[in-house]
């Protein structure tokens, strides 16, 4: 009975072990991509981001902008998409295909308030492997 136990209990925790290395080996290297956006933000546009996802499956990242102006659609969207494509470019530099595999990329664009805006959402750049293109989606 022993015996049986603890061979079960090996396999399972060999089981889990093997699972959490995998999901470990899925995540990508945050340094270059908070470098990229670090550099985004001399822009004056841009106030903030957040790295909510970071693995070859998804990234996701929130990008916050100032409040000190009303952005129309035409203004923002080619802004956000660039920032996006240079998270592609960052996430390719790593080693990553995301044109080839199963990579989600997309961009979110929020907006703080302040004296031209209130804050919310603005709308969302997403990667489009058939194009190897991002389009914007306004939220507005």
């Amino acid at each position: 009975m022993n015996r049986k136990f603890l061979s079960l209990f090996l396999l399972v925790g060999t089981c889990l072990f093997s699972g959490l290395s995998m999901a470990q080996a899925e995540a990508l290297p945050r340094a270059p991509f908070t470098d990229m956006l670090d550099s985004m933000l001399k822009d004056e546009r841009l106030v903030g981001y957040d790295i909510r996802s970071l693995t070859a499956d998804d990234i996701n990242i929130e990008l916050t902008y100032s409040g000190d102006h009303h952005y129309s659609d035409a203004e923002l969207e080619p802004f956000n998409n660039g920032v996006c494509y240079a998270v592609l470019k960052t996430a390719v530099s790593t080693g990553l295909m995301p044109f080839t595999g199963h990579t989600d990329i997309s961009c979110e664009a929020m907006q703080r308030s302040g004296e031209r805006a209130e804050a919310g959402t603005l709308g969302t750049s997403r990667y489009q492997r058939a194009s190897d293109d991002f389009v914007y989606h306004s939220a507005r």
